[in-house]
């Protein structure tokens, strides 16, 4: 009888389970996910064999946003089965969700490498909402990594899919996400006529946390452009659903741009409230870091606008600070081994290409032959009509090969002016280096000049002299040019970070600058002046890097930070 009632039980979880085929997590209410999870976790134990797979499956795709580790667990297991029995449509799943639990995890390679597996079976096997939803997650991973033209590729290449399916909840969801794409490749306006049709489909199907994302990006668009009433309408009334749905998560986003909008109105109480608001909900989330450090950074924006120096420094040391946590080099690691296997892709699909036009002119030639021969035996009457279309062909191959060597020889050429504009911004950035380092200079040789005034009697003055050296002593340490030079040298110098800390992984942050800096040959004096050091400290750097990187005293410490 227990039997019985379990193959019952299994049966209706299963019948349950198919009525989700044409759907995906991000379609289903989380609470009702959750008692589904439960009841299959339930008889997981008491299936065996191919029937085993889709409940696999389905467990790791409901453990998608919950526990991504779960997601892979359960995916590897549902993929080695599908393998076994030979189910394609099982096997295209369990990769998808494999490239989903790895993209979570921000293992950007693993997850590429799974979801391009996911596309050629889906491709394959034909299912529109498949293929689809395979294409958006591979879009959402090259987005993440900043691919945008990739990313876009296949989110287009999703919206086609949706639109031959005639799915209007899902063509909604292309449009935002295309939207989202051209709003980070700065054009707004693009992106703004995107959310609109996407929020105009969404209000039919009453979906509210749809479309409160929908009218919150549109609100980010907006204030971008620096439409700012258009900002505040919609980011008001996307707060307003979120109030209503309870969501967290998008409130802490909502409240933070609202407060970047009110900030630029100088509403300057709003903006405050705003921020504080945000900071209570958002201590009370997990994964909260990135949200934490961008509300540390307009509290500063705050701070700085209502005069308040020493507050505005203080917490923008804090989301320095935090900024530096969050893009650690781990996750700097792994973006850069993603970049690097997107362009070995690339590389390698330009070969295959490559080498399937030599295969086609080796085809052409033996065609050629093979007529020629074929042609000389018919007879001696139209040998000299065969003779001027060999004649014409080889003409023809031979424009090709010369266009095939320019080609070749512009490929070259542009290869050439890229290495010229590589070394012409690295000259840039030294040149950079040299002014932050006078400018740092005059600002203190201005500071001590004021400071050898001697107005005894005029006591008004002294606080002025007092006020303008507390700014330029601000200025100093708030100085845009310097955390623009550190942005700089890490971007052209990143090969050269990726190989140093490769080598030498106990390396400090701090350690890894000033290997920079001593690369690009600055004196002891301007890298003192560029970090706004004492010359000791200088010193006493490059000896300690010395002694991490293992070098006698003899051994030149650029020419060996040259040869990494």
């Amino acid at each position: 009888m227990k039997k019985l009632i379990k193959l019952i039980f299994f049966i209706l979880i299963f019948i349950g389970f198919t009525v989700h085929s044409q759907t995906n997590i991000w379609d289903e209410n989380p609470s009702d996910s959750r008692i589904e999870l439960d009841s299959l976790l339930t008889i997981l134990p008491y299936s065996k064999g191919k029937d085993k797979i889709p409940l696999l499956n389905r467990v790791a795709e409901i453990y998608w946003s919950i526990n991504p580790n779960k997601t892979i667990e359960y995916a590897d297991e549902a993929l080695q089965l599908s393998q076994k029995f030979n189910n394609k449509s099982q096997e295209g799943l369990a990769l998808i969700n494999l490239c989903q639990g790895y993209l979570f995890n921000d293992f950007y390679n693993k997850a590429l490498q799974f979801g391009l597996q996911s596309l050629e079976i889906r491709k394959n096997i034909e299912n529109d909402y498949d293929l689809a939803f395979t294409l958006r997650t591979l879009g959402w991973l090259y987005y993440d990594i900043g691919y945008f033209e990739k990313a876009l590729e296949y989110h287009t290449e999703t919206l086609k899919l949706h639109e031959k399916i005639g799915d209007k909840q899902r063509i909604a969801y292309s449009y935002n996400s295309i939207g989202l794409i051209h709003e980070h490749k700065g054009d707004c306006n693009l992106a703004l006529s995107f959310f609109k049709k996407s929020l105009e489909l969404k209000k039919e199907f009453k979906n509210k946390d749809r479309i409160a994302e929908t009218m919150k990006n549109m609100g980010v668009c907006y204030r971008k452009i620096n439409e700012l009433d258009s900002a505040k309408t919609f980011l008001e009334s996307s707060l307003e659903i979120t109030n209503q749905i309870k969501d967290d998560h998008n409130k802490v986003e909502i409240l933070i741009e609202l407060s970047i909008v009110n900030l630029k109105l100088r509403d300057y109480d709003k903006c405050y409230l705003l921020l504080k608001e945000s900071r209570l909900i958002m201590e009370g989330l997990m994964d909260n870091k990135e949200w934490l450090v961008e509300n540390d950074r307009i509290m500063s924006d705050y701070y700085l606008a209502i005069g308040d120096y020493k507050e505005a420094l203080s917490k923008y040391k804090m989301y320095d600070l935090g900024k530096s946590d969050i893009f650690s080099s781990n996750k700097s690691e792994k973006l850069a081994e993603m970049r690097i296997l997107y362009e070995a892709e690339r590389k390698k699909s330009e070969i295959k290409l490559l080498e399937q036009q030599r295969n086609l002119e080796a085809q052409k030639k033996k065609s050629l032959l093979i007529g020629s021969i074929l042609l000389a035996i018919i007879g001696i009457l139209i040998i000299a009509s065969l003779w001027n279309n060999i004649k014409k062909k080889k003409a023809i191959y031979q424009q090709s090969d010369r266009l095939s060597k320019e080609k070749l020889k512009t490929q070259s050429l542009l290869q050439e002016n890229l290495e010229h504009k590589l070394e012409f911004r690295l000259k840039e950035l030294t040149n950079l280096a040299l002014f932050i380092s006078q400018r740092t200079s005059i600002y203190g040789d201005l500071t001590k000049s004021f400071k050898s005034l001697n107005f005894t009697d005029i006591n008004q003055l002294k606080k002025d002299i007092n006020t303008l050296i507390k700014e330029y002593t601000f200025k100093l340490d708030f100085n845009e040019d310097i955390q623009r030079f550190h942005t700089n040298v890490e971007t052209l110098q990143s090969d050269f970070l990726f190989r140093i800390k490769e080598k030498y992984p106990h390396l400090t942050n701090k350690d890894m600058q000033l290997a920079v800096q001593v690369k690009l040959k600055l004196s002891s004096k301007e890298i003192a002046n560029i970090n706004n050091i004492s010359l000791n400290s200088v010193e006493i750097g490059r000896h300690r890097l010395r002694k991490k990187l293992n070098l006698d005293k003899k051994e030149n410490l650029v020419s060996f930070l040259e040869s990494i």
